[in-house]
């Protein structure tokens, strides 16, 4: 008798495990409540060296954007429905000792940028968003379209939001870390994106699982970035090639598959081919881009 209870204790304990065993994967997908809110900060710091005709340049470069999501409905596909502002931009650049502050908060005072960021922060753009956070419906671009027609400036340095194309990857390379399949602690895997609006830069990047549970779930991350583009510049035609590396953790909201923070450091050594203006000979530009990027996410 004692001994068949003995088995039939160890046979409930074996049934009672099964189930915590097949719940230590889970499968990453956004699973957002309509009239959600959440609000996304990026903060990325740039150090840069360039050298020039025997000259180093110096670039120190602070950008902030405050981005917020809002769940307008949970469609019959699954696909959630957003809309999409952004609240805030801010841009401090130091070239050499000379500084630029741009800031969509501040005064314009006639500065044509300045100007054009404030009229972006009045947009909203509504987005159809699958569980896996591709975009696959986008309206109201042709707004930010129009505030970015005739100033190459803007669109040099915010060329993510110039047309359909470039914006719909920027959004959904932020959800570029959905797994194919369930995973749990340990698990590796790699995903692809080209970002057309950085001249189809090509990053590969590793997950893999540092912790997991049904709160919170910690990823490991190494990418690796590739780039090389034919490039064009107040009319100087270029070459580009740029390799780099980006290593970092992301902290994700198990729940909602929604990350909550993000931080990556990046290195990116960079070469510039084009013909000296001067002499007309070729020449080559190295430039060396450290850089630390930061998101944090706050559901509202």
């Amino acid at each position: 008798m004692k001994t068949r209870l003995v088995l039939l204790f160890i046979v409930a304990i074996i049934v009672a495990a099964n189930p915590v065993q097949a719940r230590s994967k889970i499968l990453l997908r956004l699973n957002l409540q309509k009239g959600s809110i959440y609000e996304m900060t990026l903060v990325t710091t740039s150090n840069i060296d360039q050298e020039m005709m025997g000259q180093t340049m110096k670039i120190d470069q602070k950008m902030e954007m405050v981005f917020t999501y809002e769940v307008m409905d949970i469609l019959p596909n699954h696909n959630f429905q957003i809309d999409y502002s952004i609240v805030k931009t801010k841009l401090n650049m130091n070239m050499n000792g000379k500084v630029v502050d741009l800031d969509s908060e501040g005064k314009d005072d006639g500065n044509a940028m300045i100007h054009a960021l404030k009229d972006i922060c009045r947009v909203k753009l509504s987005l159809e968003i699958n569980p896996k956070g591709q975009v696959e419906k986008l309206e109201g671009i042709d707004v930010m379209k129009e505030i970015f027609a005739g100033n190459p400036q803007l669109v040099q340095s915010m060329s993510m939001f110039a047309d359909e194309v470039s914006f719909s990857s920027f959004v959904s390379q932020s959800f570029n870390y959905f797994p194919e399949k369930e995973v749990g602690k340990g698990d590796k895997w790699t995903s692809y994106f080209k970002l057309p609006s950085l001249m189809n830069m090509e990053t590969t990047l590793n997950f893999e699982v540092a912790s997991m549970d049904k709160h919170e779930t910690v990823l490991n991350v190494v990418s690796d970035v590739n780039m090389d583009s034919p490039v064009e510049q107040s009319g100087m035609k270029m070459n580009m090639k740029m390799k780099g590396t980006q290593t970092g953790t992301m902290t994700i909201d198990t729940r909602d598959g929604w990350f909550r923070t993000s931080d990556l450091n990046q290195k990116f050594d960079m070469k510039l081919k084009m013909k000296n203006p001067q002499s007309g000979e070729d020449m080559e530009i190295p430039i060396v881009v450290n850089s630390v990027t930061k998101m944090t996410v706050i559901k509202k």
